[in-house]
């Protein structure tokens, strides 16, 4: 009679302890796709796209839904050349530098890659969500950008361009891999 006490007592203090773990909310533990990127975790769609160094539009790629979030990435060959004398910059252009007036994104660095969302619906500007700084701004993104979360309501493009106000005497390109990250 005194084991059964024992066990039934045991029951009463493992029951509620074992209740409070089956009742954590599963969201608790549940990542974001905000999570996924930043932690390096293998995207859901990977985008490539090569942004000639000579066209002046820069290269618009993809398909976003809202919600996705994104990073990008350039590899080792992508160099710029910014002017007709051979003056090369890769994709983090003048770090430390501040661009200033005149430049298309002055508050980037001088010569950077950058990125800016476009909807497909009606080809305005939408907001990039770094997790600090919500803006229809460019955004920088040289050799290893932050995520960005894309905030459209409906499905957007991206597009790259590099931070230099006279494009037409660019040559070079830069290579580019969109990791893409779905929404749940």
């Amino acid at each position: 009679m005194k084991a059964g006490r024992l066990l039934t007592a045991a029951l009463a203090l493992t029951l509620p302890l074992a209740a409070g773990f089956a009742t954590a909310p599963a969201s608790a533990t549940a990542r974001t796709p905000f999570d996924h990127c930043d932690g390096g975790d293998a995207p859901d769609r990977v985008l490539h796209a090569t942004l000639d160094g000579e066209d002046p539009r820069g290269v618009s790629v993809g398909t976003l839904v809202p919600g996705d979030v994104f990073s990008a990435r350039t590899d080792n060959f992508s160099i710029l050349r910014i002017d007709w004398w051979g003056t090369t910059k890769d994709p983090d252009g003048d770090e430390g530098r501040i661009a200033g007036s005149g430049w298309p994104a002055p508050t980037l660095a001088p010569y950077m890659l950058m990125v800016k969302a476009f909807s497909r619906v009606t080809n305005r500007p939408i907001r990039l969500d770094d997790g600090e700084l919500s803006t229809t701004a460019w955004r920088p993104v040289g050799s290893n950008s932050p995520c960005y979360i894309y905030r459209g309501s409906a499905s957007g493009r991206l597009r790259f361009q590099v931070n230099d106000p006279n494009r037409g005497d660019n040559g070079g390109q830069e290579n580019i891999t969109v990791l893409v990250f779905h929404r749940p």
